[in-house]
C-alpha cells in the first residue's frame, strides 16, 4: 500500500510543518476555475435545465404526439421566451422533439436515436448517483474485453509509459494537488483505452470515466463544508491496474479496473484486519 498523504486546508498555515493527517478540501478552493478532466456538464444553464425538462415530457407520451405549443412549454418550463427559445433548439438537436409551424403546429414529441439517447444520458449523469452506480456496472462487464484489448496489443513502450503516468501520478499526490492528481488518474485510464483496437469499445469506457470525474466535481462543488479526501485508494488501484499489466495477468487487471472509481478520494478506506 502506498503511504498516505495529506492536503493541507485552504486556512492553514504554509509554515505548519505538520498538515492534519486527514486531506480536507474546502469549497472555495476546489470553484476556482480548474482545467479537471470529465466534460459532463454539472452547472446546467437555465435552458440546458429547460431542455431536460423537454425532454422528460417528450418521453411521456408516443412520439409524434403534440406537446404543446412553445408557449405553452415556456410555462411549464417556467422560464422566459428566449430561453425557451434556446431550450427547444437544444431538445430537437437531442432529437427529442420536433418543431411545426403553422396552424395546428407546436412541439411534437420525437423518438430519438439511440446515440442521441447515449447522449442524454450521458449529459445528465454527473450530478445523478444512480448513473454513475449504472455507469460502473456497465464498465465492470465490460473489462474482461478492456483488458484482453490491451493485452493483445501492449508493448514495452507502453509499459514505458506507464511507468512515466506513475511518476506524474506519484508526484501531483505527493505535491497535495487534487486537481493534478485527478489528471493524473485520469491520463493513466486514457492511455489505458488508447491501447485497444476497439475506438467504440475505447469511447465507451472513457465516457464512463468521464460520469465518473463530473460526478466528483458535482459533489465537491454542492458542498458548503470541508471535504476530507482521501487519494490512497485510487492512488493503489491505478499502481495495480499497471502491475497487473506489466505480469500480463488478466484477472489482476480485471479487478484492479472493476476497483476503480474516481469518487473514491471522498471515502475513506476500510479498517484492514
Amino acid at each position: 500500500m502506498i503511504d498516505s498523504v495529506t492536503i493541507e486546508a485552504v486556512s492553514a498555515d504554509v509554515s505548519d510543518p505538520e498538515p492534519p493527517d486527514i486531506p480536507a478540501y474546502a469549497p472555495e478552493l476546489w470553484r476556482r476555475p480548474l482545467n479537471l478532466p470529465g466534460t459532463v456538464s454539472v452547472g446546467l444553464s437555465r435552458a440546458e435545465q429547460a431542455a431536460d425538462q423537454i425532454a422528460r415530457l417528450s418521453s411521456g407520451i408516443p412520439s409524434g404526439e403534440r406537446i404543446g405549443s412553445k408557449d405553452e412549454i415556456r410555462q411549464i418550463c417556467g422560464v422566459s421566451v428566449g430561453t425557451v427559445n434556446e431550450a427547444i433548439k437544444l431538445a430537437q438537436e437531442r432529437g427529442v422533439i420536433t418543431s411545426r409551424p403553422g396552424p395546428g403546429g407546436g412541439i411534437f414529441a420525437s423518438d430519438p436515436s439511440p446515440a442521441s439517447k447515449m447522449n442524454g444520458w450521458f449529459r445528465s449523469a454527473a450530478a445523478d448517483s444512480a448513473a454513475l452506480r449504472q455507469s460502473i456496472q456497465i464498465r465492470d462487464a465490460l473489462a474482461p474485453l478492456l483488458v484482453s484489448e490491451v493485452l493483445a496489443g501492449l508493448t514495452d513502450d507502453d509499459l514505458s509509459e506507464f511507468d512515466t503516468l506513475l511518476l506524474e501520478l506519484r508526484r501531483t499526490r505527493a505535491g497535495r494537488d487534487v486537481g493534478a492528481f485527478i489528471w493524473a488518474t485520469w491520463n493513466v485510464h486514457e492511455y489505458f483505452a488508447g491501447i485497444g483496437n476497439s475506438q467504440l469499445l475505447n469511447s465507451l469506457y472513457l465516457s464512463i470515466m468521464d460520469v465518473g470525474t463530473s460526478h466528483l466535481r458535482a459533489r465537491l462543488e454542492a458542498s458548503d463544508e470541508r471535504i476530507p479526501l482521501y487519494f490512497d485508494g485510487l492512488a493503489q488501484v491505478v499502481e495495480d491496474l499497471v502491475a497487473a499489466l506489466k505480469d500480463r495477468d488478466a484477472d489482476a487487471a480485471v479487478d484492479a479496473l472493476r476497483n476503480t472509481d474516481p469518487t473514491m478520494i471522498l471515502r475513506p478506506e476500510p479498517a484492514s484486519d
